[in-house]
């Protein structure tokens, strides 16, 4: 792998005729129709093309590190699509296609589900997740597991972003001292890489939306139980399940796969944003300071001008008020604890019912951190913390009875009294704070770069099971837009580190997961 280049001449063309092999950065969409065409694209050469991406980009000097194991079945599965396609049977859109896993979905294979952590690594699961059999069922051929914030994120109170003690440290493609976010760095990273134009993430409050903003691809986290979570790792009764890729299509046809439904991809056409409620939250002017940082700059920057296409394309845009208002501290610190408590009930039992790990508690799983660690590796103080917990099932029962109403009020309240179809802020807002504490979807997308080549995004968010709506306005203004970039792998930080956001922040809620 060649070593960091300059930003433009022969060394930014050596590289990327090295980076972008015949698939490189393809959509799923495009994957589909050239298989179907029969001109000598098919699963295996795509499968082929995406391992060849993994071995000289990712794990080379300049990648980003964003897998933790490539699945050594799959050049078998990809064959054997390949042999159904020849046989007339195509199972769907997505048949033949590379895709990616966060290493907290369980596959019946011989790959490891680990959560990130060499504490879980033993037999390999016996079941698939009930998601990755859907998946299955509409023929994707499954690439690898990916690199995550080990435990996601609730080993340290330092978040370790992009961390795990199995994989390492995932990279920004943008900028590789960038902000890579977490829990699921690396399926972000795979997806901004163009290894793969699908990966599967899980999210808690963050996990899904921060990675794609910061990577720069398009982040679809559903609505709380849309997606069965059997069979996958979760940390609380909020998590759900959700996808990276490049365009909306792509993440449209996946949902449409593991609900067995079609209803996702109906919405998507050129006057998609026509007459459309879109609420949005004004913003105040920067200080003096703020508009130092070229992040920030361009966050407002961009997002301006993203309401101004909106209202081109046919949107009505309708100002509301900050989400924050009306929601008293102490709601934050009873989400923590709810959050803590879930935490430690979930991972007991996960870790008691997960038939060939070196670990059966949390107890037993704090001691494996304890005796291994290494030096300069995250602590552990958030699980030693979250361990320590007396909160019990029927108080944590009570806290989120009394908690969940006030944050699906937020979004539920400004969409009834103006009657809007959807609302959308900036990224840096942190809006998808209090839609994913509701349980409700959101969706990041790319929306520019700033002066540093970190990525900005945009994030569209409505009240439960409106994803269809939310991929509908998206998709609007993705065509108008075009503002998602190839990354450009440049060394060093930005300006200033990533702004903590609200959910990474201990003493308001808790760590991305």
């Amino acid at each position: 792998m060649i070593g960091p280049v300059s930003a433009g001449g022969w060394g930014t063309g050596l590289f990327q005729e090295l980076s972008n092999p015949p698939q490189g950065f393809k959509s799923a969409c495009q994957m589909s129709v050239e298989m179907a065409q029969g001109s000598g694209v098919t699963a295996q050469s795509l499968l082929k093309d995406s391992l060849k991406q993994i071995a000289n980009i990712d794990r080379g000097l300049q990648g980003g590190n964003a897998f933790l194991e490539t699945n050594p079945d799959a050049l078998r599965e990809a064959k054997a699509r390949d042999q159904e396609r020849a046989n007339g049977h195509v199972r769907g859109h997505l048949h033949g296609v590379p895709i990616a896993l966060k290493d907290v979905f369980e596959t019946n294979d011989r790959m490891q589900t680990s959560a990130g952590s060499k504490a879980l690594v033993g037999a390999p699961a016996t079941r698939n997740a009930k998601v990755v059999d859907n998946l299955l069922k509409a023929g994707v051929v499954i690439v690898g597991k990916t690199n995550m914030s080990e435990l996601s994120n609730f080993r340290s109170e330092s978040p370790a972003d992009g961390w795990s003690s199995r994989g390492g440290q995932t990279l920004n493609p943008h900028r590789l001292g960038g902000q890579v976010a977490g829990s699921s760095s690396g399926s972000a990273v795979a997806v901004a890489q163009g290894h793969v134009p699908l990966a599967l993430g899980l999210e808690t409050n963050g996990s899904i939306i921060s990675p794609a903003a910061y990577n720069g691809v398009f982040g679809l986290k559903t609505t709380v139980g849309l997606l069965s979570t059997e069979g996958v790792m979760t940390s609380t009764r909020l998590d759900a399940i959700g996808t990276f890729t490049r365009n909306v299509c792509d993440a449209a046809e996946a949902l449409n796969a593991m609900t067995g439904t079609n209803a996702y991809t109906d919405g998507l056409h050129a006057d998609a944003l026509k007459g459309k409620r879109i609420g949005y939250t004004p913003l105040p002017e920067l200080s003096e300071e703020e508009a130092k940082d070229p992040a920030k700059r361009a966050d407002r920057k961009h997002y301006e001008k993203a309401l101004d296409v909106l209202k081109d394309q046919g949107a009505i845009l309708v100002p509301v008020r900050p989400l924050e208002e009306g929601v008293a501290d102490e709601t934050y610190e009873r989400y923590t604890e709810a959050l803590f408590a879930e935490v430690k009930q979930q991972l007991e039992d996960y870790l008691a019912g997960r038939e060939g790990l070196p670990v059966k508690s949390l107890s037993e799983l704090i001691a494996f951190i304890k005796r291994n660690q290494q030096p300069g590796e995250p602590d552990q103080k958030l699980l030693e913390l979250i361990n320590n917990l007396e909160t019990t099932s029927e108080q944590r029962d009570k806290l989120w009875e009394e908690i969940l109403p006030i944050f699906q009020k937020t979004v539920d309240d400004p969409i009834k009294e103006h009657k809007l179809d959807a609302m959308v802020s900036n990224f840096l807002s942190h809006n998808y704070f209090f839609s994913a504490a509701a349980g409700y979807p959101g969706l990041s997308i790319p929306s520019g770069m700033d002066d540093e080549g970190m990525p900005t995004a945009l994030y569209f968010y409505g009240s439960g099971n409106s994803e269809a709506t939310l991929l509908s306005v998206a998709y609007g203004y993705e065509l108008a837009s075009q503002a998602i970039q190839k990354p450009a792998f440049l060394p060093g930080a930005p300006f200033t580190p990533a702004p903590i956001g609200a959910d990474e922040t201990v003493e308001v809620c808790a760590t991305d997961a």
